[in-house]
């Protein structure tokens, strides 16, 4: 990298050109790939306005570039580091497209609220023209802020790779610093402080590894033949439960909905169901912020982490009953580096019979909340008259949450491959699929993979359905993100008949 973008108004051009000449001399007999200016088009943390798209600031390193590609007697690749500011790409940090050889990315650092956006991002730049290989070059780093987790630099890595792009980049907050333990890199100039993880505490952070793992795996198969292929794949289950009309609760403590203590909180809800109906379908969608366990009569149903999306449980009518049935939920606030931390949880539990009625269950004030367990909370049977009545304290829609859920073709799974050859999917939930387009009656050998230990496990071989279809199961007992491996089972040629 020859330089921070906003260099080049204090540098000026010309130097910037003799700043690169040195660094062609100096490292252009080695196998390197130039990238002309980190953030190009970001200006100054102090400058009026910032952030914004500097295009006078991408007009002085396109000047800049060009003079890069006639002077390197090597010919070394060209790239060049965009801001995540209007389109993230390489594309939109130069005035001349055909000067770079690679386009590089930088996608938001975040969780959840990441993955749209980077999903387009990539999309968009594998799908354009002219032609060339496609990098995430920053997209979310691990500990950022001291908070992102590996789950999602590791959902970044099989999101980029299964949609096109020819490489990926792995970033931990504390490295890119070089945090020191009793000298952390402090604020940047505008006072924003990135997070205090030590370099050497984050050089084993889990996420490295598992995308390592990932890699690994991908290696195993001629991978840079690979095109990304979304029409593969889907998840089984319908849309998500509509959560109109539901509130946000929690245990009547202050003001939950501004700040709660960081602690658990226990919920529950009894509902009868009449005797003699039959359930045709049920289907469960709770989120809290930050995290929850959902039971239903005793028997775990599953966790999400991430409030923005919540969680949708299909498929398990066989653990309701006549009469009696409880909700039970365990949710918790998380620690938080912020001035105030606010909690809640909302669910929506619909239960269709099969006469066409409806059972439809929200969280309002009418739930029971505790501060600690009990024995037996979980259970349809337990005297709950003791326990708090829930407060509500906002609205679907209202509040600190805005609207949640809805996930999207863009939330995954994600599928890439060769064609009658092999598939890779990476699916963010554990939650069944349907894998499509497999070929009439076509057989496959399948395999899991788990993207956190990279444990492989065979399944054997499988056939699709008439209609080249086959429904896909998480492995048994996952509560995270799975990767399922397709190999084509090549059919053995008939040999022809002898003639008598």
């Amino acid at each position: 990298v020859g330089a921070w973008g906003y260099f080049i108004p204090w540098m000026g051009v010309e130097k910037a050109k003799a700043h690169w000449r040195y660094l062609v001399a100096r490292y252009g007999a080695w196998p390197v790939v130039w990238c002309v200016a980190g953030e190009a088009n970001l200006p100054y943390y102090l400058a009026k306005g910032f952030p914004y798209d500097d295009r006078a600031q991408v007009k002085s390193w396109t000047e800049v570039t060009r003079y890069l590609r006639e002077m390197d007697p090597f010919h070394r690749l060209v790239t060049i580091h965009p801001t995540g500011i209007g389109r993230l790409s390489a594309r939109n940090a130069t005035d001349d497209i055909s000067l770079l050889d690679i386009d590089m990315l930088q996608t938001p650092h975040g969780q959840r609220e990441a993955v749209p956006p980077t999903v387009r991002t990539v999309r968009e730049s594998y799908a354009d023209k002219p032609v060339m290989p496609v990098i995430n070059g920053e997209p979310c780093y691990e500990m950022l802020m001291d908070k992102i987790p590996a789950e999602w630099p590791r959902a970044m890595f099989w999101i980029c790779l299964l949609n096109g792009a020819a490489g990926h980049t792995y970033g931990a907050n504390g490295i890119w610093q070089c945090n020191r333990r009793d000298q952390p890199h402090g604020a940047s100039p505008h006072g924003g402080n990135y997070g205090k993880i030590a370099w050497d505490e984050a050089m084993h952070l889990a996420g490295s590894r598992q995308i390592a793992l990932g890699k690994k795996l991908l290696e195993r198969y001629p991978w840079h033949s690979f095109t990304p292929h979304p029409e593969w794949v889907a998840f089984t289950s319908e849309a998500s439960v509509s959560l109109d009309g539901c509130q946000w609760i929690w245990f009547p403590e202050g003001n939950p909905a501004k700040d709660a203590p960081a602690e658990k909180r226990f919920f529950r809800k009894t509902f009868a169901l009449p005797e003699g109906k039959v359930i045709a379908r049920a289907r469960l969608f709770v989120s809290a912020d930050d995290w929850f366990t959902a039971r239903l009569n005793g028997e775990r149903l599953g966790s999400e982490g991430d409030w923005r999306t919540g969680k949708q449980f299909d498929d398990f009518a066989r653990l309701l009953k006549p009469g009696a049935n409880v909700l039970a939920i365990i949710a918790e606030n998380k620690p938080a580096t912020v001035p105030a931390n606010p909690a809640g949880l909302i669910a929506c539990l619909e239960v269709r019979f099969a006469d066409g009625e409806t059972l439809r269950l929200m969280s309002d004030a009418t739930w029971r909340s505790a501060k600690t367990e009990t024995a037996g909370w979980d259970a349809a049977g337990f005297d709950d008259s003791a326990w708090s009545k829930a407060a509500a304290i906002a609205r679907y829609g209202d509040g600190p949450w805005d609207k949640i859920g809805g996930n999207t073709e863009l939330d995954g799974p994600h599928a890439a491959g060769i064609p009658g050859t092999v598939r890779i999917i990476w699916v963010p939930r554990s939650e069944p699929i349907v894998v499509r387009n497999l070929g009439s009656r076509a057989a496959w050998a399948v395999a899991h993979f788990d993207p956190v230990s990279g444990e492989r496990k065979e399944l054997g071989e499988v056939r699709a359905d008439d209609a080249g279809l086959w429904r896909g199961e998480p492995p048994a007992g996952n509560d995270h993100d799975w990767v399922l491996i397709l190999e084509a089972k090549r059919q053995a040629a008939t040999p022809p008949s002898r003639k008598t």
